[in-house]
């Protein structure tokens, strides 16, 4: 009791042993097991889990079953351990003592069919013993969670008929091969037979088309005819001999007939699973991942499907998708709806809660969220699913959590990148509006207040110098503010283009004038042919896109450099080029330049940008169709930055010598 409070009181850092074991048996009960493992965990804070024993004899409709189970008690925390072995009391007594369980939890049932003779498995662990609480679950009574379809058998008479014409086959070519073959090898007649019955019906067929060979074969072969007597010791032999090994063989055969429909229907689930994880993989939204599912669990099920989104757990539900489309969920669904909302179980028709509706309501949860509700028509159907169906909806319905999950993680990242982006050019757009405001306005506040107070000790020139000063900040002022308002209307789509034809030289002649100051000290070369066709564009916008490359080449040139403008036409588009000789560009920024309020650092001539200028020149270019790219100057020595504009047709274009 001391170690149990210590080991309560203080967190371990290790995993928590498992100290609760359940032993599942693919049954009907095991359902209400896993259940009952979990409140027991619960009350005594234990981890828990569930084993199951494996023999070579699977039953295809228990594994699916058993699948189901697995994923119940995954939902409810616990772990799923799986062996193989023939007796089962001694595989799960090695597995609770390989993990030291407190206790190990048992079901009511007794061994059914042709097993009923033997102990059942509480009695058999509690005759082997073990360092462990054994409990025993007292026998379920809940409400399945579907009605069991009638009890039929329509392949008995066909299994029956197969090994009646086997042994009858068998039996003709005995009585026709008698004389040239010995009595022990015409036993291997019957002995195909069986084997065939076998392979065609399964272990049922096999032994009774064993048991009709071994009458057959006494009956119309031995010593006396027609009689079940045997007066010959040797034929006494080779009769019981054939019986035995006919029953093995059938036993083996059978099983292996059982074993490959079973990987069969689990190949063809598993086929089915994956197409359908194919098709919610490539879903970007909730409403492609509900279109996808409830398409697929309508082809399925052949009934209405409805799926309700159950994200806001205060409001409403919203209808996601149902299929056939437009398809609306019957008025008495909604209780069911409701309480599965609150509860987080499934609820309707089938269930513990059928609350009088034909709708079955099943709710999407992921980590104690709700992700969705999903509703099932299933009263519209003739019967209910069976353990196939019902194993194949549980596991879509996993992926289908899943996916809605992953679209969810997906919007709340692009959500939460959108965030930290708009709050990054908020900062930096308030960084750049301090810098690139306060700089020009202290330069035109001091140079207005010498003016002011000392303009009778300065000369003329002096005079002018701080007039040319004011002027030039002013105009660098007006400039940023213009790209400010620039870049809000491309920002909010309300940029509206009134085009005019202009020539390239009027286009560089405005620039370079509005740039007068900016330039000096640098050398401007013009390079293009004189016949260049004219531009039908909006003048302002490509003027200041025009501006803002210059001045961002003029910034990172050094004293004395020279600055190259170069225009052409290539595939029905006119290029300008702008080439500086300052450091240039490493080749993995030359597309970051482009990116608002993003600057290469301090230039070779002025102070920091804003880090506006290119990223308006691309949105004003592409405003009118055209591009702008960074390339490596010429001898790999500076920046060249070319712009493109379509060209309009030759018969729109006015003759150039005409203007």
């Amino acid at each position: 009791m001391q170690e149990l409070e210590e080991h309560t009181a203080s967190p371990s850092r290790h995993p928590a042993p498992i100290r609760l074991l359940v032993a599942l048996s693919g049954g009907a009960e095991d359902a209400a097991l896993v259940r009952a493992a979990h409140r027991l965990a619960t009350r005594d804070r234990v981890q828990w889990c569930a084993a199951y024993v494996e023999s070579d004899r699977e039953d295809p409709q228990r594994r699916l079953m058993l699948e189901r189970d697995f994923a119940q008690v995954q939902r409810l925390g616990g772990d799923v351990r799986v062996v193989s072995g023939q007796d089962r009391a001694r595989e799960l007594l090695a597995l609770a003592n390989e993990l030291k369980v407190a206790t190990l939890l048992v079901g009511h049932g007794r061994p059914s069919g042709w097993r009923f003779w033997r102990r059942p498995l509480a009695e058999r662990l509690a005759r082997l013993g073990g360092p462990f609480d054994l409990v025993v679950a007292a026998e379920a009574r809940q409400r399945p969670r579907f009605r069991p379809r009638p009890r039929q058998r329509p392949g008995l008479w066909r299994d029956a008929g197969i090994a009646v014409s086997s042994t009858l086959a068998a039996l003709g070519l005995s009585a026709g091969l008698k004389s040239w073959l010995a009595l022990g090898n015409l036993s291997l007649l019957f002995l195909g037979a069986v084997l065939l019955s076998a392979t065609l019906a399964g272990t049922r067929s096999a032994m009774l088309a064993a048991v009709l060979g071994f009458v057959s074969f006494n009956f119309f072969l031995t010593e006396p005819r027609y009689s079940l007597a045997m007066v010959e010791d040797d034929q006494l032999v080779t009769v019981v001999v054939y019986l035995l090994v006919a029953v093995v063989v059938g036993q083996l055969a059978g099983s292996a007939r059982t074993r490959l429909l079973a990987l069969r229907a689990s190949r063809e689930q598993t086929y089915q699973l994956l197409t359908f994880s194919r098709e919610l993989a490539v879903a970007t939204d909730r409403h492609r991942v509900g279109e996808v599912g409830v398409a697929t669990l309508m082809r399925w099920l052949g009934c209405p499907v409805v799926m309700l989104d159950a994200t806001d757990e205060e409001g409403d539900v919203a209808l996601l998708h149902s299929a056939p489309a437009g398809h609306q969920l019957a008025p008495d669904a909604k209780t069911a709806v409701a309480w599965s909302r609150l509860h987080r179980r499934p609820s309707g028709k089938g269930t513990e809660q059928p609350l009088d509706t034909d709708w079955q309501v099943i709710p999407l949860v992921e980590q104690g969220r709700l992700v969705a509700l999903v509703c099932l028509a299933l009263g519209q159907r003739e019967h209910p699913p069976s353990p196939d169906e019902d194993g194949r909806i549980d596991a879509m319905l996993r992926l289908l959590t899943l996916a809605l999950e992953r679209t969810r993680l997906v919007a709340d990242l692009e959500a939460s990148r959108l965030s930290e982006e708009n709050e990054r050019l908020r900062s930096a757009l308030l960084s750049s509006v301090s810098h690139d405001l306060r700089t020009p306005l202290a330069s035109i506040i001091g140079s207005a207040s010498t003016l002011r107070d000392l303009a009778d000790q300065l000369s003329q020139a002096d005079r002018g110098e701080l007039l040319d000063g004011i002027l030039s900040e002013s105009e660098r002022l007006d400039r940023y503010i213009q790209n400010l308002l620039d870049m809000t209307r491309l920002g909010q789509g309300g940029l509206k283009l009134e085009r005019d034809w202009i020539s390239v030289e009027d286009l560089v002649a405005s620039a370079l004038r509005r740039l007068g100051p900016a330039l000096r000290g640098l050398h401007v070369q013009r390079d293009w042919p004189e016949d260049l066709p004219l531009l039908h564009v909006h003048p302002a916008l490509i003027e200041q896109a025009l501006v803002n490359v210059i001045e961002n080449a003029a910034r990172f040139s050094p004293p004395g450099g020279t600055l190259r403008l170069e225009a052409g036409v290539e595939s029905g588009q006119l290029w300008l080029a702008v080439t500086d000789q300052g450091p240039g560009i490493e080749p993995h920024l030359r597309e970051r330049v482009f990116d608002m309020f993003y600057t290469g650092g301090e230039g070779d001539r002025g102070r920091h940008g804003s880090g506006l200028g290119l990223a308006i020149c691309r949105g004003m270019l592409g405003a009118h169709a055209g591009s702008i790219v960074a390339e490596p100057g010429h001898e790999g020595t500076g920046t060249r930055i070319v712009m493109r504009l379509p060209l309009p047709d030759a018969t729109e274009e006015p003759r150039h010598h005409a203007e």
